[in-house]
């Protein structure tokens, strides 16, 4: 799972999670996709000496909240010393059987056959992670650019102000949409947090199950009728939170940048229009 950031990527694998068939990882793993990790890896970008020290640093030591939670560091170390001894045979190989040590055992001791990974680099590098995870069905979380925006200038990462984040989610947008041409048919799919969580419900749902190949299950289905609705997403908080004086022009901005996006191709809704069938 990816997108933007502050996109929904946690709500959906939360919601994914609830399935008996997904074990989901409470944090994004960042190992794969982020700047260092193993798509780098295989693209020749990092080599295994920096590679595994971001793994017994940030991605590990560091924010244990990430890995240290489920696995502990003699097996990341043991999973380190095999990427390093199989790099011989292949760094694709090298890497898939790393991330498949680590990460598989983990579903399985839940009782689950597959696991989510929702960091959103994810749809920046989707055509690398097909060619590592052949199996990868990709999600693409895509929200309202005005409240991507009033999230991520909260935060200490991103723009600081509402228009310049605009652009941010924009520029970011498009390099996801065009990453993802790379996948085949049916490997990818879209999903709009406004037509998930209000205008179109239970289609979206449906389409989710669909598109994995999954019955439905009572305990998902209560999680996405009690947690996923319009008040836990903070949809529309861009009304609230750009100021009152700026808003028509925060707004006329952003289907500026919508009408652009979507006369380029790229599935971007009206406003209170559903935008994925």
């Amino acid at each position: 799972m990816g997108g933007t950031g502050r996109s929904g990527t946690h709500v959906v694998a939360r919601l994914l999670g609830a399935h008996p068939a997904y074990y989901r990882f409470a944090s994004e793993l960042r190992f794969i996709a982020n700047p260092g990790g193993l798509c780098d890896l295989v693209e020749g970008r990092t080599d295994v000496a920096r590679f595994a020290a971001r793994m017994r640093g940030p991605w590990y030591g560091a924010r244990p909240a990430v890995l240290g939670s489920t696995v502990d560091a003699a097996t990341i170390e043991a999973a380190l010393g095999r990427l390093e001894a199989d790099m011989a045979g292949g760094a694709d190989a090298a890497a898939v059987a790393f991330a498949h040590d680590l990460l598989d055992p983990i579903a399985a001791r839940h009782g689950a056959g597959a696991w989510i990974e929702k960091s959103p680099p994810n749809v920046m590098r989707a055509g690398t992670l097909l060619r590592l995870f052949p199996d990868m069905q990709l999600i693409h979380s895509v929200r309202d650019g005005r409240d991507v925006a009033c999230s991520v200038t909260r935060l200490r990462w991103g723009p600081t102000d509402v228009d310049e984040a605009l652009d941010w989610w924009a520029r970011k947008l498009e390099r996801a949409f065009a990453a993802c041409e790379s996948l085949p048919e049916g490997r990818v799919c879209v999903v709009q947090m406004e037509d998930l969580l209000t205008r179109d419900r239970d289609r979206q749902y449906a389409r989710l199950l669909a598109f994995l190949d999954l019955p439905d299950d009572p305990a998902m289905r209560a999680y996405f009728d009690a947690s996923l609705t319009p008040e836990r997403a903070h949809i529309g908080r861009w009304r609230e939170d750009v100021p009152a004086e700026r808003r028509a022009a925060f707004d006329a901005h952003y289907q500026r940048l919508a009408a652009g996006l979507r006369a380029r191709g790229r599935p971007v809704a009206a406003d209170d229009e559903p935008v994925t069938a």
